[in-house]
Parts: C-alpha cells; sequence; structure tokens
C-alpha cells in the first residue's frame, strides 16, 4: 500500500515538472496593467513685448526706454496700476501736446498752467487832464503751491510828463511805480474754464517834480477772474480788483489775450481801466 501510495505522488510531480518546462515560466508582472503614463505639461504663453523681463520692446527696437512721466511709462508711486495689464494707454494730448492734466492746470506747458514769468510794456493815462500818458515796463511772476495754490508777484513803472497849464508846472516829470505780491487759488469749473481768486498787498509811489501831487499809498487788493482757453493757441482773461487804497485806483476791470507761438511762449495784448488809471498793455510769457 506504502508502495503504491509513492509511485502515485512520483508520477504527479513528473507531470507538473513537464507542465513547468513546457509553458516557462509567467513573466515578470503579468497579470498586472501598465504603468500610467504622465500628460506633458502646457506650453506658456508668449509674453508682450516689455514684460519678458528682458529689455525694453516698446514699438520699434530703435527707441529706447520711457523716463518718468512719460505717457508710454509704467507704474508709478502716484498711479501703482499703470501698467497692472501689461499695456498702458498714452494720455489724451491736445494738437501742442498738452496732457488733459496739464489743461486741467497742472505742471506742464498747457496754456492755462500757474507757473509761468511774463514781461511787458505798458502805457498808462491819468484821468486828470493836466498830466499827459506814461511809458514804462512791467514784469509778473506767478509759481505754483501744493494742489490748487499759488504765489503772485508783479512790479510796473512808469514815467511821463506834464501839460502846460495853470494847474501844472512847464513839462512837469513824474513817476509811478506799483507793486503786488500775494497769492491765490483756482478752481477749474471745466477742462478749458478755469475761476481764479487772488488776494495780497499792493503798493503805488506817485512822484511829480515840481507839483504838489505826489502820494504814496497801499492796501490790501482782491481779484477775481475767468481764464478760458478759447482754442489750444488763445486764452482770454477778464477780472476785476478791488483795493483799500485812497489814492491810487481802488477799483480796476481788466482784460487780457494770450496767443501762443511757440510751445511755451505766448504773446499778450491788455487793457485796464481804473477809476484814477488807464493803462494798455503788451508783451510775452514765458511758460514752464
Amino acid at each position: 500500500m506504502k508502495i503504491t501510495s509513492l509511485l502515485v505522488f512520483l508520477a504527479l510531480g513528473i507531470t507538473t515538472a513537464t507542465s513547468f518546462g513546457q509553458w516557462g515560466a509567467p513573466a515578470a508582472g503579468s497579470g498586472l496593467s501598465g504603468a500610467p503614463t504622465m500628460p506633458a505639461p502646457p506650453t506658456p504663453p508668449t509674453p508682450p513685448p516689455g514684460m519678458d523681463g528682458g529689455a525694453y520692446g516698446g514699438m520699434s527696437p530703435t527707441l529706447s526706454a520711457p523716463t518718468m512721466g512719460s505717457p508710454y511709462a509704467g507704474p508709478t508711486m502716484a498711479d501703482p496700476y499703470a501698467n497692472y495689464n501689461g499695456y498702458q494707454q498714452p494720455a489724451q494730448t491736445n494738437s501742442w501736446g498738452s496732457t488733459v492734466q496739464q489743461s486741467m492746470g497742472g505742471n506742464g506747458s498747457s496754456i492755462l498752467n500757474y507757473q509761468y514769468a511774463e514781461a511787458f510794456y505798458r502805457y498808462v493815462s491819468p484821468k486828470e487832464d493836466k498830466y499827459n500818458g506814461s511809458h514804462g515796463l512791467g514784469v509778473a511772476l506767478v509759481m505754483p503751491l501744493p494742489t490748487i495754490f499759488f504765489l503772485k508777484g508783479t512790479f510796473a513803472w512808469t514815467s511821463g510828463s506834464g501839460e502846460k497849464t495853470a494847474k501844472a508846472a512847464a513839462n512837469a516829470d513824474y513817476e509811478l511805480s506799483t507793486i503786488t505780491i500775494g497769492g491765490g487759488a483756482y478752481m477749474p469749473i471745466t477742462q478749458k474754464l478755469h475761476f481764479v481768486g487772488e488776494v495780497g498787498l499792493v503798493y503805488a509811489n506817485f512822484q511829480a517834480d515840481g507839483v504838489n501831487a505826489s502820494y504814496t499809498d497801499g492796501g490790501i487788493y482782491v481779484r477775481p477772474s475767468i481764464r478760458y482757453q478759447v482754442v489750444d493757441w488763445m486764452e482770454l482773461q477778464a477780472g476785476v480788483t478791488v483795493s483799500s487804497t485812497d489814492d491810487y485806483d481802488s477799483k480796476v476791470f481788466d482784460v487780457l489775450g494770450y496767443f501762443r507761438v511757440f510751445p511755451m511762449l505766448d504773446l499778450n495784448i491788455g487793457a485796464d481801466f481804473g477809476d484814477v488809471t488807464r493803462g494798455f498793455r503788451a508783451g510775452a510769457r514765458l511758460r514752464w
């Protein structure tokens, strides 16, 4: 019995070994699916000119990078989001190159700015018949302050002669000098229309040789006015000056016209009508 069981066991072992040798060992990983394939990473988009971290792209390879304050410049402290989307639209300008901000009274070469020097010829005609008209020169300087404020100073000097009358000495010479120092503020009603208010001190000295009519006067003056930019190259002004002086003009109405001949240079003509004198002027104004 034991011998029979042993023979059966050997027969089964030989059969199993024969089958294993015929079919071979299963391949490694048989019965398992293949390893997953990772997707390829997306290709990043090409950055716009000027945003690739290299040299400034600009609109032309021959252009240099824009300077601070240029309409094409990037973010600044005043506008940190100026180049937020990679592009910045240029500031709107008029035909003379002034930006809208400058036309509203900001710094720059706008014809309505508040940073300029002015020189002019002035003719003054006293209302008293015993004096001839006088000729002279005048200067003015306006400097901006923060926001809407500015400082202003003027000086004018004229000289003339008296007539041969019983009231005046023969050809009596006289001089008239005026100085104003003050400041003010402006309010842009529109892009081309400004309301301006000034207040300050005025000093006047009238000296006539041979005539007992000399005086020195001073006081406080207030001048509301309007500045209107008719076109890019033309400005009109009109104002009324009221002062606390006794002998000099206490009320004056004035009109002025400015005409741009160069980007920062204007020619002007004007007239003023007071209760003591009448004046006419012509000159030039330099803006910066």
